[in-house]
């Protein structure tokens, strides 16, 4: 896949990893900046492995950007909890 289909990609499945990961979407424009982060690090990261790259929006590109959205969002609210005054 090309950048700016890792780009589109992350985005679709970034609101999926946003409520896989938090179950409450609360601030889902940031969310989404990670997923797409994630998503180009993942698809790079896979296709430096030599992995076969996906070729299209298909199963494996779909996991690969899933996987690598979910554990930018986990990393990100692993470093920085959310800390509310409730």
């Amino acid at each position: 896949m090309s950048i700016d289909t890792w780009v589109i990609a992350g985005l679709v499945v970034g609101v999926v990893a946003s409520k896989l990961v938090l179950r409450r979407g609360d601030g889902l424009l940031r969310d989404l900046g990670l997923a797409i982060a994630g998503a180009i690090v993942a698809g790079l990261i896979f296709g430096a492995l030599g992995t076969p790259a996906p070729a299209g929006l298909d199963v494996f590109g779909l996991v690969v950007v899933l996987a690598g959205s979910c554990l930018a969002l986990i990393a990100y609210h692993t470093f920085f909890p959310l800390i509310r005054a409730d």
